[in-house]
């Protein structure tokens, strides 16, 4: 079985590049329209540039997992602004996805909490308005579907079984090139396992496994148990989870943030259910503050167990 590390937005060993420049509203709205959109789409350029960079880092450092930042364009999806992000960045878009194919490099975004399907018909419009958004990214880079827009169910709304049924009752208005790429995850206050992954068969998309958020908002069943279940929902893309480790012991108000590094034991053991399992591959995000100096540590520790080798820097053969 084949184990592929990745990790989220940034690479700390490169000095002073941030994929995540910011352009806020309120400095855009002090300028002139025109000067004030070149400006935003300028600092786009940049992000783009600097995700370029990470790019190159991976293919390097034989990492061939990697979760894009979300905040690459600034003000994309603001109602004010608008920025075509397909026809502005299609140079750019290409190339980056055309590298990403060639090194094997699997890329994935993750839209913040605030993107909801199953809230009011605003917060739902805003949310297929910043899936847009995610989704012309994914497309100009001409990725294929194993390249995912992850998200959670959504908000409770005093009422989980109504909040579910109206999150079934808007899936119809997300148009399907958004939906061949969406997941569900487990998060780790309110939907668990089993009632995400209930809604990830229904809807027939992947679900994605947290394993963090599952031991925080625990499901009677246990991520092993339901291992068949899960994999199932990928169909013929191979299974991805995320991995972190808590910050604090557990019944403390920190056990839900992410600490700098990995604590291996419990990845191990899941991944341990995957080999018996007979699966032949298995990408693990790690979401570590440390990002990917996490994800070497992790490797080296992964390395060092009986049975498990590493064969590149971010990929390991058990």
């Amino acid at each position: 079985m084949i184990i592929r590390l990745g990790f989220v937005s940034i690479a700390l060993a490169i000095f002073n590049n941030t994929p995540s420049s910011t352009f806020t509203y309120k400095l855009f709205s002090q300028r002139p329209r025109e000067e004030a959109l070149q400006r935003a789409i300028a600092i786009g350029r940049k992000n783009l540039e600097a995700t370029q960079r990470i790019l190159f880092y991976n293919a390097a450092h034989g990492i061939r997992l990697f979760r894009l930042s979300s905040s690459l364009i600034p003000l994309a999806t603001h109602p004010d602004v608008q920025i075509d992000v397909a026809g502005e960045y299609e140079k750019e878009l290409k190339k980056l996805g055309d590298f990403a194919k060639a090194h094997d490099i699997r890329l994935s975004m993750h839209p913040n909490q605030f993107t909801l399907l199953n809230g009011s018909d605003s917060v739902v419009a805003a949310a297929i308005q910043d899936l847009r958004y995610h989704a012309a990214i994914l497309d100009g880079m001409g990725l294929d579907e194993s390249a995912i827009i992850n998200i959670h169910v959504g908000g409770v709304y005093g009422d989980k079984a109504a909040a579910t049924e109206r999150l079934f009752s808007k899936i119809p208005e997300v148009p399907d090139h958004i939906m061949r790429r969406l997941t569900f995850e487990n998060d780790d206050k309110t939907y668990t396992l089993e009632e995400t992954l209930a809604v990830s068969q229904k809807l027939q998309r992947p679900f994605m496994l947290d394993l963090h958020h599952d031991w925080c908002n625990p499901s009677e069943a246990t991520p092993q148990e339901l291992l068949p279940q899960i994999v199932k929902t990928w169909g013929e893309v191979p299974m991805k989870i995320h991995i972190s480790s808590p910050k604090s012991p557990k019944d403390t108000k920190e056990f839900r943030s992410h600490a700098d590094y990995i604590e291996p034991e419990q990845l191990v053991a899941f991944l341990k259910s995957c080999k018996e399992a007979g699966l032949d591959r298995v990408d693990v995000m790690i979401e570590a503050k440390m990002k990917d100096l996490s994800l070497f540590q992790l490797a080296e520790q992964l390395g060092k167990i009986r049975g498990i080798k590493r064969i590149d820097g971010g990929i390991l053969e058990w």
